[in-house]
């Protein structure tokens, strides 16, 4: 996808790479769940893009949907699903269970951050741990990587935006159920809500900006 920025990137601006959703229960078709097979063509390109921020001393944040125990938690959704799928992605997606774990080829630094979510967006609960966490740093600008574009990552980066964080999609480190999917929600992201870039624009921005330093 080529799509035309908002505005001109702002590569000074201190960045965190926020990688969303690349666990088990989304890669691995044998949970049964919402499998992405292209979200596995992305697992080498992002984890070359959390090297590349790192290196840059600049955090890399991972993002893991969580489901609470129980049958009162997230109502809406429960209504939307039904009892029996709602009760499955409890299930797959709880806090220790073999779904809810990340993808083991992921490379997590010892450095890095892991933080949970409990709704599509990691921004959606007020005070939230990724919010928190960008909030305690005084990080305003976010790249979003990871799967599924067009569900946690879209809204992930429209509730950033709306928070008052710019938003970075990295379009070749993101994946969908299918392609359509995806390209959709780039173009309609990149319509008012974030800059869409690949995985080396963002590089060059970032090594344009690079400063000595400890990581984050």
């Amino acid at each position: 996808m080529t799509t035309p920025s908002m505005t001109d990137p702002t590569p000074t601006e201190p960045l965190a790479l926020v990688v969303v959703d690349m666990q088990r229960a989304f890669l691995d078709a044998s949970v049964g769940f919402r499998f992405a097979p292209a979200a596995l063509d992305v697992v080498e390109p992002v984890n070359a893009l959390a090297r590349r921020v790192r290196a840059a001393g600049l955090p890399v944040v991972w993002v893991l949907t969580t489901s609470r125990p129980g049958t009162e938690d997230w109502p809406s959704l429960r209504r939307l699903l039904g009892d029996e799928a709602m009760d499955h992605r409890t299930g797959v997606l709880e806090e220790g269970s073999y779904g809810h774990a990340l993808w083991p080829q992921m490379d997590v630094a010892p450095q890095d951050a892991v933080v949970r979510k409990y709704r599509y967006s990691a921004m959606a609960e007020p005070g939230g741990e990724l919010e928190g966490f960008l909030r305690a740093r005084g990080i305003r600008r976010v790249a979003v990587v990871g799967t599924q574009t067009d569900v946690c990552c879209d809204a992930t980066a429209r509730d950033a935006m709306m928070a008052g964080i710019d938003v970075v999609l990295v379009e070749d480190c993101l994946a969908a159920e299918t392609p359509e999917r995806h390209e959709a929600a780039l173009v309609s992201l990149a319509a008012a809500f974030a800059e869409v870039v690949t995985a080396d624009e963002l590089g060059e921005q970032l090594a344009r900006s690079a400063t000595p330093g400890a990581e984050r």
